[in-house]
Order: C-alpha cells, then structure tokens, then sequence
C-alpha cells in the first residue's frame, strides 16, 4: 500500500537548483523510489534510492538538485511490489498562491477580454494545481487528498486561476523557466480562514468562533439544514412561475437600476421580467451573444421561449450564447426568472459592454429601458448559507498546511475584500498570515507579494461600503515586513463588478513585484509614493501643499489602463486629488510642477488633503512613466 498526497501527479514541477525537493507518503515495509530523465538517457542521471518506513508507515526522500527544464519520470514500489509512475516531471520555479474570489477567478470569466489568447495557448511552462477546498478545525492534514497537475493548454486552462496564469506567463518568459503554481484561493475567504490556530489564539481573535466550529455534529446539522432550506426555497419559488400570474403586482421597470425606492424594493422575490425588441436580418444566420451584466441576486433567462441560461448568485456579469436560428427578424422576446433573496434586487448599473445582444460582426441592439415585470411570488427572507471555508483557521489547516514541505520561491495572495467592514484589525491578522506561512516553510525570507483591492462600489449604490480605503491602507502597512511587496489595482476595477477581468494586468505588475524580491533585478515598487509634503500660503482663503514623490520618479498623465475609463478626457488636468471638510471629499485644483511634484490647492478650512481614496477612484490619472499608478493617501493638514 502506497498512499501518496495528490500534488505527486503527471506534469509536476519541482523547484530548480536545491535539493530541498522532497517525495514523501506512507508506505508498508521498504520503499524503492526511482527518478530519471526521460529526456536524456543517460543511465548516470538515474536516481533511485530504497529507504524504510517509520513506525507510523512514513517515508520521505530528498529528490535531485536539477537545473530547470528536463522530462523526468518518478516511479515508487513498496515492499509488496505496488507501484506508481509519474510521467512529464520537471524542475523550474515554484509559487504558492492564496486569497479569495479575484486571486480564484479562472480564465474561463475572462473569456470576453482574452479569448484568442487562451484558445491558443499550448504550453507545458506554464503549470497548475489548484488545491481543493476543504476545512478541518480539530487538526491540521498531512496530504492533499485530490487534484492533479495540469498545463496550459484548452480546456484545462479555463479552470486556471487567471491572475496567477498570466503572473506565471509573465515569470516564464521573462525568466526563461517552467513556472509550477499551487492556487490555494477561495472566494469570500476573509483573512482569518488562512492563519494558524496557534497565531489565531495568540491574537486572541476568533478562538469562541474557532472553538464552536469543532462540534462536527453542529457543523454537519448546519449545512444539511441550510442546503435544504436553500433548495426548497428556490423550488418554491420557481414553481411560482409556472402558475397564472394575471392579477399579481406588475408594472415597469428601468433597466439596469436598483430596486430600491420602487414597488420592487425592500423584498424577497420571484419576478417575472419581459422584453419585446425588434430585429433586422441577419440575426438568426450565427451564434449570437446576450450580455446582461450582473443580477442581484439569480435568474433564468429564455429567448423566445427558450433555455439560453441561468446563474445562481449575484456576482457574474451574464453573458450567455444564443444558439443559431433562436432569434429571428422582427419580434423577440427575452424572458428572465429573477430571484432576490435578501430584500436588495436589481439590474447592476454602470456596466456600458452590457444590457445588449451582440452579434459576430459586432452589431448590437441595447436592451437597456423599460422592461414589463410581473411577480410571481413574494417570498420569505433567506438567511446568507453558513460557509465553514470562511471559518478561522479551517481551510489553512487542510490547504497551506499540507503544502509545507514544497519547496517554492515565494507567495502572491490577493485578498481583502470580505474584511472591509473590518479593516481595524486587517494589518495584524494579514501580518500574522505572513509570518505564519513563512514560519511553516521555515524561511522568514520567502517573499510574499500581494495585490491591493481593485476599485469597487457596488454600482455608485448609496450609502456603500465608503470603508474600502482604508482597508487598502492596511494592506500597505503590511509593507513594513521585510520582504514583501505590494502589488496596486485600485486603477484595473470597475466600479460595478467585484471581479474585473483585467487580470493581465495584475499579472504584469506581480511579476514586476517578482523580478525584485524572487529574482534580485531591478527595484520594484508599487506605483509613484509621497514621501514628504510642504506647505505654504497661497491666498487670504487658499493654502497649497507641495506633495513630493521619490527622487528617481518621474510622473505622467494617463488613463485607459482602467477598464471602464472610456469618455474622453482632458488630460491636461490632473484629476484624483481630494480635499475634505469633515465627511465630504471635494476635487482639488492640483498640477505636476517638476517630475515628481505635484502642487495641491485648497481652502484654508479642508482638514485633509488625499489621492484617489475612494470606494472607485478610477477618475484618478497620475502614473509612473512605467504604468503604475500614484499609491493612495490621505493626509491630516497641520494647522
């Protein structure tokens, strides 16, 4: 018998240059373990070594220290004479990658932007393995259970994280190496689930929490409880469509917009939403796109009666294929199922690509505007799911924990966006994620690169968040740990998407961030960053601040890197810098005045002067001449 954790898959990468790359397992009796180079054939680079067994049925071996590239083969025969061969081994440079939803996102939801680029991709450089997701609050696990290496190539590579994907591209051909990478992300994690119970008590946060989750019983009555009022739920209420809805509430509705402040708003629903729209020729000869943007919360939609799509949550922009012959010239119908389920429905405003149909030749018929609604059942408020995942400690022991004993050159996590409501404690508890996976590596140097939350305000919605700020101030702090680096994408959200997909971007920027910390290159750092500011009188009502950046910084400015920044725009103003008299934030008069300084005017009562610190600042303009944008502050004045 010959138990081995999964990442011991085809296609594995091994990290290059050390002999620190161990095969380990549990096993009867003595084990054979051979290692080869399929490549060369060279019977001198044959390893094999035979080693015994512990009390507990443990093994391990160090395998060769190996310069990057090769086709090795791995084959392991206990002493009853089972055996396992993996094929398509290879050493080059390995990351661990972690977070939730945006580090998770895989290429598949980046379709839209990426398409050609991915279609095309066949390249065993680049290599995947995405950890399965699973928790355990009584102890951590020794072996991932699941899971297998992939390389890039179609379909594989749609299930690939997209941010890591294209930091691995990235790394690879500037590096010239195979790039392995473990995806541990899971979406909504907040940052508790990925520290160790002994830290997590140590800062003495979420220990009742943790504590509670250790009644499997409690765990296991929970999730069978919810999932089932979950189901019956939504089997209530899409049976709700099938009656006679004549005499229900109905009326009209502005798409896209919120329900709030209509007769929609403030309830739980079953809604039945139509649309009538005219075509021309040539909509019924192809494949025709419906793009509808994102639903709050979850919709079946029907072209002319029939099936197209649905999706269950809230998040996703919908984009779903109409098939050939379905749409026809003159009248059509689009029919959508909408269910809310915590009282805030709505179509997602501020997505322009969206609330259309497109087809192949780029011709497009807008959907946006009225839409007739009818209700088909106004239903009972449904508590959130309990997700165990999103628990202390819970997934690290099962995900991070059983990947220690990989050797890798480094971390990128992104992550944050489940803790802005709590960004008080933020910068001890992300600390405390970086020295406890170092700590578990046994490296305090190990470099741990992570990216700053992208702009996001729930489509302008009053009363959001307004706290995302200062969460992405938290997470610079954490910059003050040696060997870390901050990778900034306030500028590559959208406003009205919590997963933008310009992820090619956030790849560049990581592997900026690479090339200084894993590869000793040229000095990164984030974007532009104030490192003084003057002051001085400019009027009997205005003062002004000279805002000072790096000596060797020399600022532009630029749009068009953002996704949504698509108006034209003078960009002989300098547009981003704030002034603030007590909670409102004005725009400011600012101009670069040297390379790296820029001149700041505002009235003598503003309290604090700052740089695109808003939910969104995706207006905001001043960049390196590399591309990075200016890092964010805010600044109490000085009387």
């Amino acid at each position: 018998m010959v138990k081995l954790s999964s990442i011991f898959s085809d296609y594995m990468v091994l990290q290059r240059d050390t002999d620190e790359n161990l095969f380990w397992g549990l096993a009867k009796g003595q084990v054979t373990v051979q290692f080869k180079n399929e490549e060369s054939g060279n019977q001198d680079e044959i390893f094999e070594e035979t080693v015994a067994v512990d009390e507990g049925g443990n093994f391990k071996v160090s395998l060769p220290k190996r310069a990057a590239g090769g086709d090795f083969s791995l084959t392991v025969k206990d002493a009853d004479g089972e055996t396992k061969v993996f094929e398509h081994i290879t050493y080059g440079d390995v990351f661990v990658c972690g977070g939730q939803s945006n580090m998770e996102l895989p290429l598949a939801r980046t379709m839209e932007k990426y398409a050609d680029e991915i279609t095309a991709t066949d390249n065993k450089n680049i290599r995947f393995f995405r950890v399965p997701e699973k928790f355990n609050f009584h102890h951590t696990e020794e072996m991932i259970e699941s899971g297998s290496w992939q390389y890039a190539k179609m379909p594989e590579i749609l299930n690939f994280g997209a941010v890591a994907y294209f930091t691995a591209k990235e790394i690879s051909e500037k590096e010239g190496v195979t790039v392995g990478i473990y995806n541990t992300a899971i979406g909504g994690t907040p940052i508790k689930s990925w520290v160790g119970e002994e830290t997590m008590r140590e800062l003495g946060l979420h220990v009742a929490e943790y504590e509670e989750c250790k009644n499997d019983e409690w765990v296991q009555e929970t999730q069978r409880r919810e999932q089932a009022e979950d189901m019956a739920w939504r089997e209530d209420a899409d049976k709700s469509f099938e009656q006679d809805l004549s005499g229900n509430l109905s009326g009209t509705f502005n798409v896209p917009g919120f329900f709030e402040g209509t007769p929609l708003g403030g309830k739980c629903l079953a809604v039945h939403f139509k649309k009538e729209f005219e075509l021309g020729d040539g909509w019924s000869d192809e494949e025709t796109k419906l793009y509808l943007g994102a639903i709050i919360d979850s919709d079946k939609v029907y072209v002319n009666g029939e099936f197209v799509g649905e999706t269950g949550y809230l998040y996703p922009p919908r984009i779903y294929k109409i098939p050939q012959g379905l749409l026809k010239k003159g009248k059509n119908v689009i029919e959508i199922r909408f269910l809310v389920f915590r009282r805030e429905g709505g179509f997602m405003p501020g997505l322009g690509k969206y609330y259309m149909i497109k087809r192949p030749d780029g011709e497009t018929v807008s959907l946006a505007g009225e839409w007739e609604y009818t209700v088909a059942k106004e239903m009972p408020y449904i508590e959130n799911m309990t997700f165990f995942s999103y628990k202390a400690t819970g997934v690290y022991n099962c995900m991070i924990y059983p990947l220690r004993r990989v050797k890798t050159r480094g971390f990128f996590f992104y992550q944050g966006e489940s803790n802005v409501d709590d960004y008080a404690t933020y910068k001890d508890e992300f600390e405390a994620v970086i020295k406890d996976w170092r700590k578990l590596w046994g490296d305090e140097t190990l470099p741990f690169m992570f990216v700053q939350l992208a702009s996001f305000n729930d489509g302008n919605r009053a009363g959001y968040y307004g706290r995302r700020s200062y969460l992405t101030e938290e997470q610079r702090k954490c910059c003050e740990l040696p060997f870390t680096a901050m990778i900034q994408a306030y500028d590559l959200g959208e406003s009205s998407d919590l997963h933008p997909t310009n992820k090619k971007e956030v790849g560049r920027r990581a592997a900026l961030a690479a090339a200084d910390l894993v590869y000793g290159r040229e000095k990164y750092i984030p974007g532009p960053e104030r490192v003084d500011i003057e002051y001085s009188i400019y009027s009997e009502t205005e003062n002004e601040a000279k805002v000072i950046f790096g000596d060797s910084i020399k600022l532009i400015l630029s749009h068009g890197i953002g996704m949504l920044v698509e108006e034209d725009r003078n960009e002989t103003d300098v547009i981003g810098f704030c002034y603030w008299i007590g909670d409102t934030a004005y725009p400011a008069k600012a101009e670069i005045i040297d390379n790296n300084k820029v001149l700041v005017r505002y009235p003598k009562e503003a309290e604090v002067i700052s740089y695109a610190w808003s939910d969104s600042p995706l207006d905001a303009n001043v960049y390196s001449e590399d591309r990075l944008p200016v890092v964010p502050f805010r600044i109490e004045l000085n009387k």
